[in-house]
């Protein structure tokens, strides 16, 4: 089974647990997601799969080049807007995935997994050092920020080395970047209609694509209660 998988965020909500606790989530539509193509180490050199969400629409393959859908028609799928290969760390999770095979939420996720969920986050066009950076500037009543309270300020090093380093925190383009929040945990998962509920914050619009992998920092160790028994006994 693949690790992963490709959706959509549809917006932050809230639950309540068994003792009223409340617990902001988003909702992700994750899949159904169908597997394109089979990579295997013999043939390719590594393991994969390649997973495509969101079909086109017959009267849109058009838009396509003849060897964007010859893809699809090889694989004997419909032709599909969004791709991703998923690469596990170790290939006995891939089981007997084949050519054809469609992944929905509940195979891939459980309750209480972490998970790391990647999208592209939103864009908030050209971004002063303020927004962008996060700079707090010069004091309101400072006799030196005369107008320039939301400015840089002094960016050189005068005679040495006599350039801006490269790298440094000015105004620019900020936002549209392709980020990963890690370790976040599974809420909750609607298998009806593929949804997974996830702790916290995602990155990204609504409506905009993410996927979500199994944790590269692996999954938490539950203990035992046997466990937990033992050593809460005192040493005699």
């Amino acid at each position: 089974m693949a690790t992963g998988l490709l959706g959509r965020k549809v917006g932050m909500t809230h639950i309540f647990t068994a003792d009223g606790d409340s617990i902001p989530v988003t909702v992700l539509q994750m899949g159904p997601c169908t597997v394109i193509r089979r990579k295997t180490a013999e043939k390719d050199g590594y393991d994969a799969v390649v997973l495509g969400f969101v079909e086109v629409e017959e009267k849109k393959e058009k838009r396509l080049t003849k060897a964007e859908v010859g893809v699809f028609k090889k694989a004997g799928t419909a032709v599909f807007r969004h791709l991703k290969e998923v690469r596990p760390r170790d290939a006995k999770l891939l089981g007997e995935l084949k050519t054809g095979d469609v992944l929905k939420v509940d195979q891939v996720f459980k309750l209480d997994q972490r998970v790391d969920v990647t999208g592209v986050s939103k864009g908030r066009g050209f971004a002063g050092v303020f927004k962008r950076w996060g700079m707090k500037g010069a004091a309101r009543d400072s006799s030196t920020a005369h107008e320039h309270h939301r400015h840089p300020g002094a960016i050189g090093q005068r005679k040495t080395p006599g350039k801006v380093w490269k790298g440094k925190h000015l105004p620019g383009h900020y936002g549209v970047d392709n980020i990963t929040t890690q370790n976040l945990v599974v809420a909750g998962i609607e298998a009806e209609g593929n949804l997974l509920l996830v702790k916290g914050a995602v990155p990204g619009h609504a409506d905009g694509l993410v996927f979500v992998d199994t944790a590269s920092k692996g999954q938490p160790r539950v203990k035992k209660k046997q466990e937990v028994r033992e050593r809460a006994k005192p040493k005699v």
